[in-house]
């Protein structure tokens, strides 16, 4: 029995190195793991592993990979930069989420922005980017019809790419600056 749970302590000790770091622990992270009393070892390797440097790179890939972040598209670098201290500060989900969802103005002085440029500030796109992307719904289909196995209709499709309906990209002739603009009138 004592060997069956040591077994499944390692296997925590990896699988939580491996999620929350992507890499497995060294010799000496699994010997400082066993040196913790039982009974405090894996709340400690969490909170251990939460400040490691690697935390913020490997959940930094993996935001980037959720938010469809292109680093050669208008913003990206920059965005990619500000997801990465996003993460390593402990920005709440939801925070993130609404900052770039809501974002506008100038791409090198507001990074989030990078989000809305990535589909050059379309409506129609930025519905079917949003929709998947934060709420885990793939509505694209409604842009053209009634979602034939799903209960997305086109009314709510153009309902959510009504937010976005004013946004537009702009590039500035002299500096060539990339930006948002409100139109006047929704597209």
């Amino acid at each position: 029995s004592d060997v069956c749970s040591s077994d499944l302590d390692f296997a925590f000790l990896r699988r939580v190195t491996v999620d929350l770091i992507g890499r497995i622990p060294t010799d000496t992270e699994i010997n400082q793991y066993q040196a913790w009393p039982a009974d405090e070892r894996r709340a400690r390797v969490v909170e251990k592993l939460l400040k490691d440097k690697g935390f913020g790179d490997r959940w930094t890939v993996f935001m980037a990979d959720l938010l469809r972040i292109r680093s050669n598209a208008d913003g990206g670098g920059a965005m990619l930069a500000w997801v990465h201290k996003a993460v390593d500060d402990g920005m709440p989900y939801d925070v993130l989420c609404r900052q770039l969802i809501t974002a506008s103005g100038k791409a090198n002085k507001i990074p989030e922005v990078g989000f809305v440029l990535n589909d050059q500030a379309d409506a129609m796109a930025l519905a079917a980017a949003t929709s998947q992307v934060f709420m885990g719904v793939r509505i694209a289909c409604a842009q053209c019809h009634d979602h034939p196995f799903d209960v997305w209709k086109r009314e709510e499709f153009y309902g959510m790419a009504a937010y976005f309906g004013k946004l537009g990209r702009q590039e500035s002739e002299l500096t060539r600056a990339i930006y948002t603009v409100e139109r006047p009138q929704t597209s």
